[in-house]
Order: structure tokens, then C-alpha cells, then sequence
């Protein structure tokens, strides 16, 4: 007996400490989550005010009455013409501390709001601290035939990139000026180091994430295991006396009250991978949403001529009325040609909602059919900007896939080419397409002449925020999730390498083999 009640407590034994384990695992995996998601926020929360600010001192620039007297280093004037955006930054954020107009050699020429110390400023952005105030400057430099003239400085209170955590996503942070945290055993510090602008430790931002709750389960499941323990071996010893028997039976069920718990914690890690593949899936339908901007763009294109033509169509019917020469036949003429334009036009706003409905099941389609329908789109702003489309159709292809999906892909890399075209100001730009059918695979590609890929190596196109665009037109997701989608739901493979004049992206696909 007393070998059976030894051998018992060493089986307790075992499960408590197992069961400690178990926990501290769920405890470190949520840390890691926690951290992660930590660091996610704050570059996410940083980008986007590098990027509102930014955008904020370039359309300052655009006017070029600021352009002329910033060249000047007229500071009267530069007040005069900036002071109302100036009042209306500072009613938007209350937290912005000054705008700066610096010339090409970085000396200070005016400012906005309240002066704190000026440096020199240069192409990046950075943390000061003064007087135990930390603030945030985002410098907007301006070139022109690659000199740089001027500089465009905005300044703000570093809380402010607190609230806009804070916001977005309902996290605590604290902005500290030593290496002490809050002495605290509940708390674990999770530190993001802020840096000036010569790369200097500074300050640093701390989250605080409160562990109480996991200290109390591990708490709880020690003396859950002692209570288990005590009721255990007070049942051992009464059953002892009626037999092994019963003991085993016992022990059976004790066994799959083990198994039932392990199960729940499987479970509750699987959730949690659950919710985190929701949150991604979320992540990638608002960069789709954000896409929408670039086809607003487009169905403008698409409408500008047949606008223009029905306003002629009405001042011919004006003009005929004021002659006295609009007989019935000529009206019925004017109103059939109006009626053809706004037949025409609801068919565009149709091939637009279309194009962006979701793809619930896969489907056989023509490749070359389902590329028109993307250049349908984009061709308008193509024509407007003199960029020559060129597409070698081939016989046709046809594959199984989801057709819009491969569609939005064709788009994504079209308006990318279209993008470097005018951005790098390419004299007699072109885009081609052109396919090479083989066995059983297909390789489309899209060349242009935009002068090549400058990232290295350039197989980091495809990872997130990574763009070759400037900080105002590019997020860096485009291409990333062009790679996702003919990857994993395509089952194909893209890449991208450059030429002489530009750039060429691939495309292989598996297709449909006719017997």
C-alpha cells in the first residue's frame, strides 16, 4: 500500500509540474504576440503621420507663389501665404509645434508656431529631446534636377504619436527619459527605442502589458493540483479498502480528465491562431479598399470624352432651338446619340462593380479575354498620358483560377509600370504583354521601358512595405500581395527582372490541356 500511495504522489507530482509548463508556454506565446503586435502598431502609427505630414508640406510647395518666395528666402511673405494651412494643421492636431522653411543649405529662413532649437536638417526623420520635452520632426526635402532648394520641416510633441496609438488601437505607452520602468511585478515592459537624428538612443517608448491574470492562473493551478492531490489520495485510501478494482476505475477517469484538459488548451491556442489569421485577411481588404482610389482615377478617364460629347450634343440642340431650325427628326437624332453615351456610361460603372466582386468558386476562363478586361479599365489613363499599349495575343489559353483575382494581379502591375512611366518622366513610354504558351503551363509577361527595378536584390519588391514609388504614391503592399494571391491561391509563381530600357514581370500559370 504504501508503494501504490508513493508511487501516486509521484504521478501528482509530474502532472502539476506538466501542467505549470503548459501554462508558462500560453503565458510566452502571448508575450510574443503582444510584443509583435506592439511593434507592428507603433511603425504603422509612424508611417502613416510621416506620410500625412509629408504630403502636407509638398502641397505647400506646389504653390508656386511659396516655391518663388522660398528661393528667395522671402520670410514675410512665406508667413503670409502659410499662416492659414498653418491654422488649420494646428486645429487638426493640437500636439504640432511648428512648421520650418530652411533654404538648400539648411539655415532657417521663417517658421510657424512656437521656436524650439533649429538644426540642420536633413533626409531623415527623428526624435528630439529638450528640456525633458520630446518631440517628432518630419523633414520634407524638395529637388529640382536632383539639388536639393529647400526644406519644408514639420515638428509635433511626441504624445501625439501616444494618442494615435492609442487610437488605432486602444494600447497604453509611456515615453521615458531613463532605463528605470515602473517597478512593478504585474507588468512586463515591452520598449521601443526612440532615436534623433544621429542615430542616438534618446528616449525610450514603453508599453506596459499587465501579467496579473497569468501570475493568478499559475497560482491557481498549483493549488488546483495540491486540492487534487489531497482529494486524490483521501479517495485512494478508502478505495484501497474495497478493492484495486475500484482504483482503476478511478484512475480511468482521472486519466480522461486530463485528456479533456489538454483538448481545451489545444482549443484555446487554436483561437488564438484563428484570430490572428482574421486580423491578416482584414489587413489585406483594406489595402483592397485602398486600391479603389487609382479606379476612381480611371472611371474619370473613362468618362471625360463621352461627358464632353453630350455637352456638345446639348449645345447643338440650343443652338438648332435659337435658329428655329430643331424639326422633330433632328431631335430624335441628338436624343439617340444621348441616350447611346449614357448606355455607355452606366456599362462602364457595370464593368467596374463587377471587376470588383469577390471570387467565391474557381472557374474556366480565357486568359486573353480576361487581360482585355483589365486593360479595358486602365487603357483610358494610358491613352491620357501618351503610354502605348502594346498586347501580342496569342491563340486562345484558357485556365481554371479565380478570373478577378487574376485580374486585379494584371491591373496591380499595369498601374505600377504606369506609375514609374510618369513619375521618372520617360520620353515614348510603352508597356507590352506578350505570352509564351507552353505544354501545360503559361508565362505572361509585362515589359515597360521605366528605366528597371532599383531595389536589391529585387526579389524584395514582393515583401511587405517595400515600394519603389515615392513616399506619397507608394504603400509597398501592391506587389506583395500580388505574389500572395498567384502564389497561394493561383498556384503559380511570379517574379521580376530587369532589362536595358525597364522592367519585366512574369507570371506562370498552370492551364487547362485539351485532349
Amino acid at each position: 500500500m504504501i508503494l501504490v500511495l508513493a508511487l501516486f504522489l509521484f504521478t501528482i507530482v509530474i502532472f502539476s509540474i506538466l501542467r505549470q509548463v503548459d501554462i508558462k508556454q500560453l503565458i510566452a506565446l502571448s508575450l510574443k504576440d503582444y510584443k509583435e503586435q506592439v511593434e507592428y502598431i507603433y511603425k504603422t502609427v509612424l508611417k502613416k503621420s510621416d506620410e500625412f505630414y509629408e504630403s502636407r508640406a509638398k502641397a505647400n510647395y506646389k504653390s508656386q507663389q511659396i516655391k518663388h518666395f522660398l528661393k528667395e528666402e522671402n520670410a514675410k511673405e512665406l508667413k503670409k501665404l502659410s499662416i492659414n494651412r498653418w491654422n488649420i494643421l494646428k486645429e487638426e492636431n493640437p500636439y504640432l509645434i511648428n512648421m520650418k522653411f530652411y533654404n538648400n543649405k539648411g539655415n532657417l529662413i521663417t517658421y510657424l508656431g512656437s521656436l524650439n532649437k533649429s538644426h540642420k536638417p536633413n533626409e531623415k526623420n527623428y526624435f528630439y529631446l529638450e528640456d525633458n520635452k520630446l518631440s517628432y520632426h518630419i523633414i520634407t526635402p524638395f529637388f529640382e534636377k536632383e539639388k536639393i532648394v529647400a526644406f519644408i520641416e514639420f515638428s509635433f510633441e511626441a504624445d501625439y504619436i501616444i494618442k494615435q496609438i492609442k487610437e488605432f488601437s486602444n494600447l497604453n505607452a509611456h515615453i521615458v527619459f531613463n532605463n528605470k520602468g515602473k517597478d512593478n511585478i504585474n507588468l512586463i515592459e515591452h520598449i521601443i527605442n526612440l532615436n534623433n537624428k544621429d542615430g542616438k538612443n534618446i528616449a525610450k517608448m514603453v508599453f506596459y502589458q499587465d501579467i496579473s491574470t497569468q501570475q493568478n492562473n499559475i497560482k491557481n493551478t498549483l493549488y488546483e493540483a495540491i486540492a487534487i492531490s489531497i482529494a486524490l489520495m483521501f479517495v485512494i485510501i478508502c478505495i484501497l479498502h474495497f478493492g484495486f478494482k475500484v482504483l482503476i476505475k478511478k484512475l480511468e477517469l482521472s486519466e480522461n480528465s486530463l485528456k479533456n484538459l489538454n483538448l481545451t488548451l489545444e482549443q484555446k491556442v487554436q483561437n488564438e491562431l484563428a484570430k490572428r489569421l482574421e486580423q491578416e485577411k482584414i489587413l489585406m481588404q483594406q489595402n483592397r479598399l485602398a486600391s479603389m482610389g487609382e479606379m476612381i482615377a480611371n472611371i474619370a478617364h473613362q468618362y471625360r470624352q463621352p461627358l464632353a460629347t453630350l455637352s456638345c450634343i446639348i449645345t447643338h440642340i440650343s443652338l438648332l432651338y435659337d435658329l428655329n431650325k430643331l424639326n422633330k427628326s433632328e431631335f430624335k437624332k441628338q436624343e439617340q446619340k444621348a441616350q447611346d453615351l449614357i448606355i455607355h456610361m452606366s456599362k462602364t460603372i457595370d464593368d467596374f462593380r463587377n471587376f470588383f466582386k469577390s471570387d467565391k468558386i474557381k472557374e474556366e476562363f480565357n486568359l486573353i479575354t480576361n487581360i482585355n478586361k483589365a486593360l479595358n479599365l486602365i487603357e483610358p489613363a494610358l491613352h491620357n498620358h501618351n503610354i502605348n499599349i502594346i498586347f501580342d495575343e496569342k491563340d486562345e489559353i484558357k485556365i481554371y483560377a479565380y478570373a478577378n483575382q487574376f485580374s486585379q494581379v494584371i491591373l496591380n502591375i499595369l498601374a505600377n509600370a504606369k506609375d514609374m512611366l510618369l513619375e521618372r518622366k520617360v520620353k515614348n513610354p510603352w508597356i507590352k504583354i506578350y505570352l509564351q504558351n507552353l505544354k501545360e503551363e503559361v508565362i505572361i509577361n509585362i515589359e515597360d521601358n521605366a528605366k528597371g527595378i532599383s531595389i536589391k536584390p529585387i526579389e524584395k519588391i514582393f515583401e511587405p512595405y517595400i515600394s519603389t514609388k515615392h513616399a506619397s504614391s507608394g504603400t509597398g503592399i501592391g506587389l506583395y500581395m500580388c505574389n500572395v494571391i498567384i502564389k497561394d491561391n493561383l498556384k503559380g509563381s511570379l517574379w521580376a527582372k530587369n532589362t536595358q530600357q525597364g522592367a519585366i514581370f512574369s507570371i506562370k500559370l498552370p492551364t487547362i490541356t485539351t485532349a
